[in-house]
């Protein structure tokens, strides 16, 4: 059995929303010309790091951000602070204050 799908994402949208009197009200939004990631102030040096984990890993560690509202980000640094301590070297914080 085929279902009767819109033909376009606009036809989608107009059938599921109300319609309203929009004379004259459109608006035009201007996207910026350059990606996000390059509007980034770069008063303070950080960089990319990438690590390779196995997919169980990658999970479990997605379920103890969900656990402990906490971002991934946070966990990484955590346990790298862990690392730099272990083999006597400054903290993350030191590094940030010499920035």
């Amino acid at each position: 059995m085929a279902r009767n799908r819109p033909a376009s994402l606009e036809a989608a949208l107009s059938s599921a929303l109300p319609q309203e009197s929009t004379a004259g009200t459109d608006t035009i939004v201007q996207h910026p010309a350059t990606p996000m990631s390059a509007q980034v102030p770069k008063a303070r040096n950080y960089e990319q790091v990438v690590a390779y984990v196995p997919t169980a890993c990658k999970k479990r560690l997605r379920m103890m951000c969900i656990e402990h509202d906490r971002d991934l980000n946070s966990f990484i640094r955590e346990g790298i602070d862990l690392m730099l301590a272990k083999y006597g070297q400054p903290s993350l914080k030191e590094f940030e204050a010499k920035l």
